[in-house]
């Protein structure tokens, strides 16, 4: 299965909750009451050991990470994004019970900090931009070698299909761009993959599928929650369903295993 590229999300997720930081006490005088305003100062306390730990596991050192999370949890026990690395902790630990148990509570917990991390409306306009500019890369990779193709190619009805697939897709995120409703803020889409690779582990393939259909939905340029679901389609005997995964997941960027390709497109009969 293949994880998330650690360096990366480790700038990402530092940059991102290094910013909200600084920004803590003026939300805590202007929207929060008593209560979550102590929440806040929590927050804003674990938060460092976070970053800290988030650090360290960009350099594989899972002992020190762990350290740190578990600083930052005694502080601040529902701290969603602390479950959420620790859960990859575990999972690259072959730990998949444990695992399963940190990503659980990472969802159960997100609400508290939702307010830490919401989009403002304009912010979401544009990450959805970003989703249809690399869905419309993708459709552009896609055509071009259907344009290569002869007529007759056996696998010429399953490129088809994945410009279709993809192209509904732009379509909704078309429509969420025509709305002036602000949307409600939602998991992140890594807190369904890394669920769905737990699931995975632990042979639970149909619990594991809809976590990354859930990824996917969240997010459809999550080339490695393709990947991973056609994985799982395939070894629940949904060859063409994981052909066009793998189809999707190409197209996004992600490099296919060849064996896995042609395994998979032996099971599937020519039409």
């Amino acid at each position: 299965m293949k994880q998330d590229k650690i360096g990366k999300m480790a700038g990402i997720v530092v940059g991102v909750l290094g910013a909200m930081v600084l920004a803590l006490p003026l939300f805590a005088q202007k929207d929060f009451n008593m209560e979550e305003r102590k929440t806040v100062e929590n927050f804003k306390r674990a938060t460092p050991f976070y970053l800290d730990a988030a650090k360290q596991f960009a350099k594989d050192n899972l002992d020190k990470a762990e350290k740190k999370l578990l600083e930052a949890l005694a502080i601040m026990p529902e701290h969603a994004d602390a479950y959420y690395l620790m859960a990859q902790i575990q999972l690259k630990r072959k730990e998949f019970s444990q695992a399963l148990a940190s990503i659980t509570a990472a969802e159960k917990n997100y609400a508290t900090i939702a307010k830490f991390h919401t989009f403002t409306h304009q912010q979401y306009l544009d990450q959805l931009r970003q989703q249809r500019q690399g869905l419309q890369e993708q459709l552009d990779q896609i055509r071009e070698r259907l344009s290569q193709m002869p007529a007759s190619s056996q696998g010429r009805s399953d490129y088809e299909k994945s410009t279709q697939a993809i192209t509904r897709t732009i379509q909704q995120i078309d429509t969420r761009l025509n709305s002036p409703i602000p949307p409600t803020f939602e998991i992140p889409a890594g807190y369904f993959y890394i669920h769905g690779n737990v699931l995975y582990r632990l042979g639970m393939l149909v619990d594991a599928a809809a976590q990354y259909q859930e990824a996917i939905r969240i997010d459809p340029n999550l080339g490695n929650a393709y990947n991973n679901l056609a994985l799982v389609s395939f070894s629940l005997g949904k060859y063409q369903e994981a052909l066009d995964c793998l189809l999707r997941a190409e197209a996004a960027g992600v490099k296919i295993n060849p064996d896995f390709r042609r395994a998979l497109e032996a099971k599937i009969p020519p039409k």
